[in-house]
């Protein structure tokens, strides 16, 4: 007569005789570590596959850092850059201001601006000598001079920005660094930076530059690199026709506190070496101290403890029948989970040491070619030891962490079910999945908190966000086991191997669970990011006003000077003679009594509205908005008969336009701000000049103008981006200035063909001007997200590979007797296959699912910051790719590894 025994746990085994703590802990540690090596011997492919899933992401992680913090400039980096290794660097700020030290050092402008009492230097004149010799003064020391300009080059005008020195001043010989020819001796002598060589400025010889409208013959005698913060294509002498002006001051004695307050009341800003190194109190915070590397770090080691978690699922798993040997023979659960973590620290600690190395290594050998392909100077190399060791610390603790996730019930473990090799997983309690539930509703509800604050960019509004997320996804883990055992009751009438892969997926559910976290958690990730990026995309498209109509070619030059379109008409009418050209350009108002090229804008009056409210720059009342606002006018001038000719324009149109009268559409337009309308008062359109100085006195005109319609816009024009058409006698009659003038090109028989458009392309480039047919709007391409996506649904295909490996060893003794009763060869590879696409279909499902729902207040708070309404798409493209893709590549990978027949004999786990 035999007696049913329950089966004995871990728990129940007698304890030997105790021993000291610390001698007990040093003992178990290195039983676990000798057993790791044994079963890393063992099991080779395993145990390098779990390497290298840690150590290759550990070295992108390391060399991302060392990359990032060396990109990174310190405060007193940055200020050797711009000082070129001088005491200070004092610019001109054009007018005197309150000081305030900001996070860079600089001593600047208050946040609120207030102006001083207006003063200038004694000496202060018009040339550069004088005003050297009046900053020289103040100082009392001397001074080198800088000077920022920026020419243009060649028939298109190519805008360069050139560096004005004296090369053979002492103080800036640290600024330029000469690799060919020369230093220039002489004022018209300049050097091209490799920058300027690639914009394609000879290496040597003579070169013509116009300054504003005053041309220069120069003669580059060399090639060099300047070691100043910024980028630059030419180096020459200080010219007069400068954008912005600055001092460097060199010697011994420092530019101190007191004298950069002295130098604000006449209106200089100073970067001190002193100040930056002992500033008279701190440097205030540059923003929320978190950076892209910190994102970076926190979602590379969240993949990597995701992705490894499998894996020590199946060393766990081969491990029982050993685990509860030495249970038998006293090992208590604390021991056990020792063991099973032994694995963990010897895999986790020399992989994380290796890809740290590593990584390192290639971010000190990549630095110095990514530092010269910027095309500017650079700080120093950093190598950010602590954060180096940071990531080393929490790469061991992500694989102790994953091990011990499945290592947590090996104090329930069933010994006799071990030694027989049919352990099934402890059945999940209730609190787990309430906790779950629980915490899957709190996350959602922290992640939709941010829309509430639309308009704001916050730092508590992301980290609630992020908290949000991680809430949600741990609540969803939580609940995924009893998940599985519904599905399993659900499926108790489906096809026997639908049947049996769910009843026993619900049966180890921690081996799934951790499956579904792997490829969940990627999956989700992703999703979270396309949602955002859909989203962006869909708020450009809807943001976005093109300049010329579908199949029109813009022809534009650097400076959208009307010199610039010369010769262009022979260059495009030798692609094709047939397609026409139409200058075209917009209105510059300039600033009555300025020298500076200062503008006014022009905008529309409509009734009942006043210029006062627009000249306050808030937000404009519907009732008052107008196509002609800033920054674009909507007025397209260009010559009368090109206007007749563009637009199809009839008797009377043609007669109003050349009478000097203004053509204005006053249909109402819906734009991305809300419907405009152009309205005309007694056959007059009303405009206003604003400033941009608030406090100024507006002046307001109206103009002769006819009414037409979108219709006679659209002929020649997007309505949404012109709404008024002047000649240009009628603009220089008004007083407007032409700017951004371009080539309209287009082809009697309607849109330019793609062969035609690519002729153009080949033209027209090698002079130096941009072309572009309009073709609506383009989303632009994303091959690093798409590589990023495409590796982690790899990984994800990997997880549930190696699920399903994991299951055909532990089914083994049920297949074999399924085998022995009569079922078919084929039934070992349709379970096993079954069982992998159900695990990454609900994986990359519920990942999906989720990551819309999580990433959608994202898109809402990305497109809606601004005060417009806000815009979600949902990624249904990559979502669908995710959830049909890796369950078929899961599938296929599993039924390629699966044996197609069993042995008769069950074998056990271990």
């Amino acid at each position: 007569m035999s007696t049913v025994v329950a089966a004995r746990t871990a728990s129940d085994v007698p304890l030997g005789p105790a021993q000291p703590r610390a001698r007990s802990w040093w003992t178990g540690w290195r039983l676990a570590l000798r057993m790791a090596r044994r079963d890393v011997r063992r099991d080779r492919g395993r145990s390098w596959f779990v390497w290298l899933m840690i150590a290759v992401p550990v070295a992108i992680l390391a060399a991302a850092q060392v990359l990032t913090a060396s990109f990174d400039l310190s405060p007193i980096e940055r200020a050797r850059l711009i000082t070129g290794g001088n005491q200070a660097a004092i610019a001109w700020a054009w007018e005197p201001f309150d000081p305030e030290l900001n996070s860079f050092g600089v001593v600047g402008p208050s946040v609120d601006h207030p102006s001083a009492e207006a003063r200038t230097p004694p000496g202060w004149g018009e040339s550069l000598a004088s005003k050297a010799a009046a900053v020289a003064r103040l100082l009392n020391r001397p001074v080198a001079t800088l000077t920022w300009s920026t020419p243009n080059y060649g028939a298109a005008e190519q805008g360069l920005l050139m560096l004005g020195l004296d090369p053979h001043d002492p103080a800036l010989t640290g600024v330029i660094r000469l690799t060919d020819g020369r230093l220039p001796d002489a004022p018209n002598e300049v050097l091209v930076t490799s920058r300027g060589a690639a914009e394609g400025i000879p290496a040597a010889g003579p070169a013509t530059i116009t300054f504003g409208r005053i041309k220069t013959d120069v003669t580059v005698v060399g090639r060099a690199d300047v070691q100043l913060l910024g980028s630059y294509d030419l180096i020459g002498y200080p010219q007069q026709i400068h954008d912005e002006l600055s001092f460097l001051v060199p010697g011994d004695r420092p530019v101190t506190w007191d004298d950069a307050v002295m130098l604000a009341r006449y209106g200089f800003e100073t970067t001190s070496l002193d100040i930056v190194a002992h500033p008279p109190r701190p440097l205030p915070p540059s923003g929320v101290g978190i950076g892209p590397g910190d994102v970076a770090l926190v979602i590379g080691l969240l993949q990597v403890a995701l992705m490894v978690g499998p894996a020590f699922a199946i060393g766990a798993a081969r491990q029982r029948r050993s685990l509860a040997l030495a249970a038998l023979n006293g090992a208590d659960p604390r021991q056990l989970r020792r063991v099973a973590l032994g694995q963990a620290l010897l895999l986790g600690s020399t992989a994380t040491l290796a890809g740290t190395l590593v990584g390192t290594g290639a971010g000190i050998a990549a630095w110095p070619a990514v530092a010269s392909s910027s095309g500017e100077a650079q700080g120093p190399l950093d190598v950010p030891v602590p954060a180096l060791a940071l990531l080393l610390a929490l790469g061991v603790l992500t694989a102790m962490g994953s091990a011990l996730v499945t290592a947590r019930g090996l104090a329930r473990l069933s010994l006799v079910g071990a030694l027989r090799g049919t352990v099934r997983s402890a059945p999940g309690g209730r609190r787990g999945t309430v906790a779950g539930i629980l915490l899957l509703g709190l996350g959602l509800v922290a992640a939709w908190w941010p829309i509430t604050r639309l308009g704001e960019r916050a730092p508590e509004v992301v980290f609630f966000w992020f908290g949000g997320c991680v809430a949600a996804l741990t609540g969803f883990l939580l609940t995924t086991p009893a998940l599985l055992g519904i599905l399993a009751r659900l499926g108790r009438h489906a096809p026997v191997a639908l049947r049996i892969a769910l009843r026993d997926l619900a049966r180890h559910r921690g081996r799934a669970t951790a499956v579904v976290a792997s490829v969940a958690g990627g999956v989700l990730l992703l999703t979270v990011v396309w949602t955002l990026v859909v989203s962006v995309e869909a708020d450009e498209a809807r943001q976005y006003i093109p300049e010329t109509l579908a199949g029109q070619a813009g022809v534009t030059t650097g400076t959208g000077a009307e010199s610039g379109l010369t010769g262009l008409d022979a260059t495009i009418r030798s692609v094709d003679p047939r397609l026409r050209i139409t200058r075209v350009a917009g209105p510059t108002i300039p600033k009555p009594g300025t020298k500076d090229n200062e503008t006014l804008d022009l905008v529309g009056l409509r009734k009942g509205c006043t210029a006062a409210e627009l000249q306050a720059r808030g937000p404009v009342r519907p009732d008052c908005r107008s196509l002609i606002a800033y920054p674009t006018t909507g007025v397209l001038v260009a010559d009368a008969a090109d206007l007749v000719r563009l637009f199809r324009l009839n008797a009377t149109q043609s007669d109003a336009l050349t009478r000097g009268r203004l053509l204005v559409n006053t249909e109402p337009i819906e734009v991305a701000g809300g419907p405009t309308v152009n309205e005309l008062q007694k056959g007059e359109l009303q405009v206003a000049y604003l400033d941009d100085d608030t406090s100024a006195k507006i002046r307001t005109a109206r103009i002769p103008a006819l009414a037409i319609t979108s219709d006679v816009i659209a002929r020649g024009a997007p309505p949404t981006r012109y709404s008024v058409l002047a000649s240009t006698k009628t603009a220089a009659a008004l007083g407007w200035e032409t700017s951004n003038w371009r080539l309209v090109v287009d082809h009697p028989d309607g849109p330019i063909a793609p062969a035609t458009e690519q002729r153009l392309q080949e033209a027209l480039t090698t002079v130096g001007v941009t072309v572009k047919v309009e073709h609506g709007f383009v989303p632009s391409p994303q091959p690093v997200l798409w590589l990023i996506s495409g590796t982690l649904a790899l990984l994800a295909v990997i997880g549930a590979a190696m699920a399903t490996i994991l299951a055909a060893a532990e089914m083994r003794p049920f297949l074999a007797t399924f085998a022995a009763v009569g079922a078919p060869p084929s039934m070992t590879r349709r379970l096993a296959t079954t069982q992998s696409v159900v695990l990454a279909l609900l994986a990359s499902g519920l990942g999906s699912l989720l990551g819309m729902v999580l990433g959608a207040p994202v898109g809402m708070v990305t497109t809606g910051w601004n005060g417009e309404q806000p815009i979600v798409v949902l990624p249904w493209l990559v979502a669908g790719l995710f959830v049909i893709g890796v369950p078929l590549v899961a599938g296929a990978v599993a039924a390629l590894s699966t044996p197609r027949e069993v042995s008769f004999t069950a074998s056990t786990a271990d």
